[in-house]
């Protein structure tokens, strides 16, 4: 539902001002409506002239019976007959409403809490005290679960120690509520608070409900003034120009700064480490506990004062819930933010090292960084030292995760190590179907990228030669066991750079799906789905089931022969979540190639 008024107080008229040849509330109702996340979407207003522009623009409006002080109450009136169970109010005025923001907000209704809340909502950091002052910003303040304790225009809290260290957030006008919760709200008397600061979430909180916040990143333009339709102009036509004149835009993604390679490379640790030690603040080794009886590992981590060892389970994937419980852990035993954060394992404790450096940081839980570019603060300095080959987590600009409702990457800037430390000697003694399938992840990585439309010459560069390691690996097998350590290692790094520019494909996106209903290690579902996907990968394919033949590997198989109907449901939703992987597998027409009938009968052949 968006709310629509004409004559606004600060800006009259102004969802009928023109936005890039269209009106402004045109522009925010066919930006919502593109997002494709709602059964249907309503312009609710009081105007005859914004009512006939939606219809006449072959839109859906709904015109108020009764006047109303708020948008609330418009919504509340128009759904109080219809058959939902949430509804959103997304604001006339913001024309650059977009998917990302709407995620975010939904998926707060999918959390461990999601009984308590009664309406869901967003804010977004600010720093300019220009802005905090402003009193058309509306700030927010939560507690340690997020839930909002106040909004107001002043800035809250106030800064009388101006040296304390002070996060202010800007509420964002987009609201989540269930159904009954905005019709209660229609019933309510506008309360005191509320009329002084002509805030209308005041009144929830004034009667008891339950208003959880989340985090976003996600910076639009509002038009409360004038100025702000100029800048929302100039905002469209650059965006226009940019696309009608095809200019590319290239991606400016980081690497691992600083690498070292070599057998016996890991006892340069404590000296690689030691320029970043801060005064009382701890360093954090998350360990691999099957290392725990390892003296070759454990006794050479260097421990100083009260730095800590994390032994972490790599059975299961990492979840975003555990990394909070880490991140609250942490936190709570330390005064300092830690000096850094090393990893030392596998794939999942490189994942959890990498997430856990970028929570301490940043506010709000790791779920709602799950995505593309949501992390703005830089991570604690961080550490990576593989103890197995393959998975490219070294060198990735993503960290994996498994969160309520989805199983997607932190995938930003601010992910990649600060520091490698690649020892082939610590590979030594993984066992064989381990060592098989995290290699195959890698050979995935290279055929994914090599044969994907976002590839480009620097992502084929190292895709080739990953690939052709892979081969001298897995495929000629001519050399020592002390040789593939290493060029495994090689052929991982190379590999997580190819996709570092590019993307993988089909195969990963179904071993997310597989991972997520079923708890598949990533390696192994890999493996599962490549295994099935000769039609879109070919000689490929046939090359890894010589590979599978040669080292006597045993790929599981009827996985997904027992599903019910709302896990395959679930598989096939979160293997079609993630958009860009199909994109590059199969072109910007994926959907119509992709569908769910031929996903489904790809998973049932597993």
């Amino acid at each position: 539902m968006i709310p629509a008024r004409y004559a606004a107080s600060r800006f009259p008229g102004k969802l009928m001002q023109n936005l890039g040849g269209l009106p402004v509330i045109i522009r925010t109702y066919d930006a919502t409506v593109a997002t494709k996340l709602f059964d249907d979407v309503f312009v609710v207003t009081d105007s005859d002239i914004i009512y006939n522009e939606i219809i006449n623009h072959g839109g859906k409006a709904i015109m108020s019976i009764k006047e109303h002080e708020c948008g609330s109450d418009r919504i509340a009136e128009a759904v109080a007959n219809m058959d939902i169970d949430i509804v959103v109010n997304v604001q006339g005025d913001e024309p650059f409403t977009n998917r990302e923001a709407l995620v975010q907000v939904l998926e707060v209704f999918k959390g461990d809490d999601a009984d308590k809340i009664d309406l869901a909502s967003l804010m977004t950091e600010i720093h300019d005290w220009k802005e905090i002052s402003d009193p058309n910003c509306v700030k927010v303040i939560v507690d340690k679960q997020n839930f909002a304790q106040y909004f107001s225009r002043s800035p809250i809290p106030y800064p009388r120690d101006k040296n304390a260290a002070v996060q202010y957030y800007k509420h964002k006008g987009i609201y989540a509520f269930r159904k009954q919760a905005i019709l209660d709200f229609y019933k309510l008397p506008m309360g005191k608070l509320e009329a002084a600061e002509k805030i209308e979430c005041i009144r929830y909180l004034e009667y008891g409900k339950n208003i959880k916040m989340a985090v976003t990143n996600v910076q639009g333009v509002e038009i409360d003034t004038p100025e702000d339709l100029v800048r929302a102009n100039k905002l469209l036509l650059k965006e226009t120009e940019t696309k009608q004149a095809g200019k590319p835009v290239f991606k400016n993604f980081p690497m691992v700064p600083k690498v070292v390679f070599g057998k016996g490379s890991y006892e340069q640790l404590a000296e690689i480490i030691k320029p970043q030690r801060k005064s009382k603040a701890p360093f954090v080794f998350i360990v691999d506990d099957v290392f725990k009886e390892s003296n070759e590992v454990i006794d050479k981590i260097p421990l100083n004062f009260n730095d800590k060892i994390l032994y972490v389970s790599a059975d299961e994937e990492p979840k975003t819930k555990q990394i909070d419980e880490i991140v609250q852990n942490l936190k709570s035993e330390f005064n300092y933010t830690p000096s850094g954060i090393i990893g030392i394992g596998g794939g999942s404790i490189l994942d959890v090292t990498k997430a856990v450096s970028i929570m301490l940081t940043n506010p709000g839980n790791a779920r709602d960084y799950q995505g593309w570019d949501l992390v703005k603060k830089k991570a604690v300095y961080h550490v990576g030292i593989p103890t197995i080959s393959g998975t490219g987590s070294e060198v990735s600009r993503t960290t994996v995760l498994t969160g309520p409702t989805k199983k997607l990457g932190i995938n930003s800037d601010f992910t990649p190590f600060d520091q490698v430390i690649l020892d082939p000697d610590l590979t030594i003694g993984v066992p064989k179907d381990q060592w098989f399938y995290t290699g195959m992840d890698c050979f995935i990585h290279c055929v994914e990228s090599l044969n994907g439309t976002f590839l480009n010459a620097f992502s084929e560069s190292y895709g080739e030669k990953a690939y052709d390691l892979c081969k001298e690996i897995f495929v000629e097998n001519k050399i020592s066991e002390e040789e593939k350590r290493g060029k495994l290692m090689m052929a991982s790094w190379h590999g997580g750079m190819s996709i570092a520019y590019s993307q993988v494909g089909i195969a990963h996106a179904m071993s997310y799906g597989l991972s997520y209903v079923l708890g598949t290690k990533h390696g192994i579902g890999n493996c599962i789905v490549f295994n099935q996907l000769e039609k879109y990968y070919g000689e490929d394919v046939v090359l890894f089931k010589e590979m599978v033949e040669r080292f006597d590997i045993t790929i599981p198989k009827n996985v997904c022969g027992n599903l019910s109907e709302i896990q395959m449901n679930t598989m096939i939703d979160v293997a079609l979540g993630l958009v860009p992987l199909w994109e590059n597998a199969l072109g910007k027409d994926w959907e119509s190639i992709m569908t769910r009938d031929v996903l489904k009968a790809l998973y049932l052949k597993m």
